[in-house]
């Protein structure tokens, strides 16, 4: 049972975390030194500002912020936004983030954190292709449905499809996110979010109420994804892309970094074929992962029947391919059928989770 000591103790590490400027390690080291989040926040300004090993003219900043601080709104968005709070001194902390350098003092989190180290994270490019699309969510599906726990960013493209996949392989999945949880983004993302947190999954942060998914979050959110997998995975990204930022952080904490083989021809595989020069191990399938680590594989269920379906169904359906997605003008040529009639039978196969709309007007045949 949460102690009335305990849950003060986590809405006032919360309140720590909202300061600008102090940071994850000098909130720790604030603590640590006075003895609670509570007593540190009742302290004068500039023994708190030398405990953060800050200059003495931080503690005008550092008094400003506290009085200013609104306990009410913190508690209302608490309460109606779902929100929990967990503090790196609590045993249900993800255990792989506390051994890093850098976690976070408090985690906001809605939904339920994983409660065993089985984590690995995919992450990629948010201008992903239909060939790393399909492949993120074919390897998430595949790792989800092995009882691993897929953490990805919540973002669009690899990650999105990171967590459908999960969900589409009865999974569970963990969104770490670059802004507040009483803010959401993408927008278009929001129901998404909530089938996490109905799957038994969680959409974590470590920002403070009103702060904006700003583009300087993204790399903090990133090192939070690094922190709580085993590994990394890194499915399709550019010579410059964010994922990259991930690898880096897994890297520096001792976490292996995969990465998924993509087309000499395309410019979203020239990272991940860096990360192979590099030394990263080769990802073509969920086992890949499972013999790394020694995790029991369960043999797959047996594909999706084809048998029930009409002969023109069967048509399209055996046109589509898994690795590459194709429009309606190059199914009728392969089939012979009218576009309207693609059109229609598309719908259905979608319905019946056979056939996935993998960008506008792009179709691929979901993963058996």
């Amino acid at each position: 049972m949460e102690t009335a000591n305990l849950m003060e103790e986590r809405r006032y590490m919360a309140a720590w975390q909202s300061i600008k400027g102090l940071g994850a390690r000098r909130i720790r080291n604030v603590i640590s030194h006075f003895g609670s989040a509570q007593k540190a926040w009742q302290a004068d300004g500039e023994a708190v500002a030398a405990a953060a090993g800050l200059g003495a003219q931080k503690a005008g900043h550092i008094n400003t912020s506290r009085n200013h601080f609104d306990w009410d709104e913190q508690e209302r968005l608490l309460q109606s936004r779902q929100v929990h709070l967990v503090t790196f001194q609590e045993k249900a902390y993800p255990e792989l983030l506390r051994q890093t350098y850098n976690a976070p003092a408090v985690l906001f989190y809605q939904g339920i954190l994983p409660q065993n180290n089985k984590t690995a994270a995919l992450v990629g490019a948010r201008k992903a292709t239909p060939y790393g699309l399909n492949a993120a969510h074919t390897l998430s599906e595949q790792l989800a449905r092995q009882g691993v726990f897929v953490i990805s960013g919540g973002a669009r493209g690899i990650d999105t499809r990171a967590h459908t996949g999960a969900l589409r392989g009865g999974g569970r999945t963990i969104a770490v996110v670059a802004n507040g949880l009483d803010r959401t983004y993408p927008p278009e993302n929001r129901r998404l979010f909530q089938k996490i947190c109905d799957a038994g999954g969680a959409v974590v942060s470590e920002f403070s109420f009103g702060v904006e998914p700003l583009a300087r979050n993204f790399p903090a959110r990133n090192r939070i994804i690094a922190g709580m997998a085993r590994c990394v995975i890194v499915v399709e990204a550019a010579a410059r892309s964010g994922a990259l930022i991930t690898a880096d952080f897994a890297l520096e904490e001792g976490r292996d970094v995969f990465a998924v083989p993509g087309s000499i021809f395309s410019t979203m595989s020239q990272g991940t074929h860096a990360l192979l020069r590099n030394g990263a191990i080769i990802l073509t399938c969920a086992a890949d992962v499972l013999e790394e680590y020694g995790w029991q594989y369960v043999e797959p269920e047996e594909g999706k029947p084809v048998c029930a379906l009409s002969d023109a169904e069967r048509k399209v359906y055996e046109a589509l391919q898994e690795s590459q997605a194709l429009p309606v003008e190059q199914l009728v040529i392969q089939t012979g059928l009218a576009a309207s009639d693609i059109s229609c039978i598309l719908l259905n196969l979608m319905l019946h989770n056979l056939v996935e709309e993998i960008l506008p007007g792009l179709y691929v045949r979901c993963p058996a």
